[in-house]
């Protein structure tokens, strides 16, 4: 539902990369001298929005749940969880479609069984075993809603139903509330092949048939070509699904309102800007330029805006269920590189405060957005050939050999440990503006967040292939800055096309856990602080102020 509007303070969050770490804030420096300046005002103001607890998430497909869940990975990809303090795993996805159910089966990667299921529920007992009476990390559990084919000829309100009495009721027993949903179908736009009123027709034959029983459902995660935004506001592109949210939220609003659970209600969508695959159409074609490029950025936030005020308007959440750089698994050098990480930080501050590019103002103060975003995960080629590899735009790497040992962060997870820390569960988000002084600080963005007591963060997204400085204007505060920062191990000077990224220079341990952040700290210098950001870095500037 629409997010209440809190009171806010200004924050900033630089992304910056730097050769040498703890040399990027020279608060010395003359304000003249640099590429741009943000204004943050210290105080406590009226007005922002929130980033729900919970916003941060992964995706993953039935066929890898051995491969992040099963007993060889699970205590490093508990740890990666609880790094990022609270979230929502969605399992599903395309597979949820194409995998059945089957309580007898052998346990195998075409097939869901218990076994898997109690897989989730090891690992969520885990990572919530200190949590409260909101679980730390819930789970939606995808069951497939599709028409029946002679391959799948399975697909049913049956089927679906026995996916939760026979599995997800005695896989969750005492802990029903780790199940934050049960998710009825993947992008019916395709699945359905576009029929709208088939895929009304079997929402209502499921919801009627209390397929989900004692758990809350979402709906309808459809997905959207990659396209203009403009293409899609004026329908000359063909739009699939986009349209029909006002129909669809007529039909499914109800049944989902009246499950609500400890998460709430919502429902969800997917987006992608590229495509691993674009013979037939150049604009889907991945490079990192394009991904980085206000223009794709645009087309997510109109899609975020339209719907995420189409739901308000229908009293939900709305969630992207499934995000990431790159359809078709990714694009290698593209979705597996530091730049995919810059994006990821910048996507997630959009999905809680969308910019419709066709009302620039209109959602300023942050009223109207996402409460969540999940990250998908896959398989490099094809559901069910783990021992291919990794997706290439994959925030967890999963271990492909026979040994299906620990899960391994991508540079994707270190924005979301950077987001989850620093922007999760807070509250005065807006973005600020940026007043750019030379060309190369043109793709420099910033945003701002209220922390607890004193804290105002500020942050700052250095999008560029080029080193910026920024003058923040933040008077008498002292500061703490913490940066993420591509890593090129061969020493070639890669930034945004490194395959690595460090936050503090630190990596993730072996074992999944975080060794913890270390920022460093100055006092700003007649009211300003200087900020070099490398390009591809950034920075979390938190400022103590003592006016509140």
């Amino acid at each position: 539902m629409r997010r209440h509007r809190a009171r806010g303070a200004a924050a900033v969050v630089a992304l910056a990369v730097l050769a040498c770490p703890g040399v990027s804030a020279a608060a010395t420096a003359d304000p003249a001298d640099s590429h741009a300046s943000v204004q943050l005002d210290p105080r406590r103001m009226v007005g922002g929005g929130s980033v729900p607890a919970h916003f941060v998430g992964f995706s993953v497909e039935w066929s890898l749940i051995e491969r992040y869940m099963g007993p060889s990975a699970r205590p490093a990809f508990i740890n990666l969880l609880r790094n990022l303090d609270t979230g929502m795993l969605r399992i599903g996805g395309s597979s949820q479609d194409v995998v059945r159910f089957d309580p007898t089966a052998a346990n195998a990667n075409d097939v869901i069984t218990p076994e898997d299921l109690a897989y989730i529920r090891a690992t969520l007992d885990a990572a919530n075993a200190d949590g409260g009476a909101t679980p730390r990390w819930g789970v939606v559990l995808g069951t497939a809603m599709a028409p029946a084919t002679p391959a799948r000829p399975w697909r049913s309100p049956e089927h679906a139903k026995a996916f939760v009495t026979q599995g997800v009721q005695p896989a969750f027993a005492g802990a029903d509330n780790y199940v934050a949903a049960v998710s009825l179908g993947n992008e019916p736009d395709l699945s359905y092949g576009y029929d709208l009123q088939e895929y009304l027709s079997d929402f209502a034959a499921y919801s009627g048939a209390n397929v989900t029983g004692p758990y809350p459902l979402v709906t309808p995660n459809t997905s959207e070509p990659i396209a203009r935004w403009q293409s899609i506001a004026d329908g000359s592109v063909e739009t699939r699904f986009f349209q029909d949210w006002p129909a669809i939220l007529d039909a499914t609003a109800g049944p989902t309102k009246a499950k609500a659970g400890t998460f709430g209600a919502w429902v969800g969508d997917h987006f992608y800007p590229l495509a691993r695959t674009c013979a037939s159409d150049p604009y889907r074609c991945p490079t990192i330029p394009e991904l980085l490029s206000d223009e794709r950025l645009d087309n997510f936030d109109y899609q975020v805006y339209t719907h995420a005020d189409e739901a308000a308007r229908h009293g939900l959440a709305y969630r992207v269920e499934e995000l990431n750089t790159a359809a078709g698994r990714g694009a290698h050098g593209v979705s597996d590189v530091a730049a995919s990480a810059l994006w990821a930080l910048d996507a997630m501050f959009n999905a809680a405060c969308p910019q419709p590019p066709h009302a620039p103002s209109v959602n300023a103060e942050c009223g109207t957005g996402a409460v969540g975003v999940n990250f998908h995960n896959a398989e490099v080629r094809a559901f069910f050939r783990p021992e291919e590899g990794n997706g290439y735009y994959n925030a967890l790497n999963f271990d492909p050999s026979p040994a299906m040992g620990s899960p391994t962060p991508a540079p994707e997870y270190y924005a979301l440990l950077l987001f989850s820390r620093f922007a999760q569960g807070t509250t005065g988000l807006r973005p600020v503006p940026v007043t750019v002084n030379a060309p190369q600080a043109g793709q420099v963005k910033a945003w701002r967040v209220d922390g607890a007591a004193s804290e105002r963060r500020l942050f700052l997204i250095n999008k560029g292939d080029q080193q910026a400085s920024v003058d923040v204007a933040a008077p008498g505060a002292t500061y703490e800055l913490d940066r993420m920062t591509p890593d090129d191990p061969t020493g070639a000077g890669r930034t945004l096309d490194a395959p690595g990224v460090r936050i503090d220079g630190r990596v993730v341990s072996a074992d999944g856990s975080w060794p913890g952040f270390q920022p460093t700290v100055g006092t700003t210098t007649a009211g300003h602080a200087h900020i070099t950001l490398a390009a591809g870095e950034a920075v979390v500037l938190t400022m103590h102020s003592h006016d509140n």
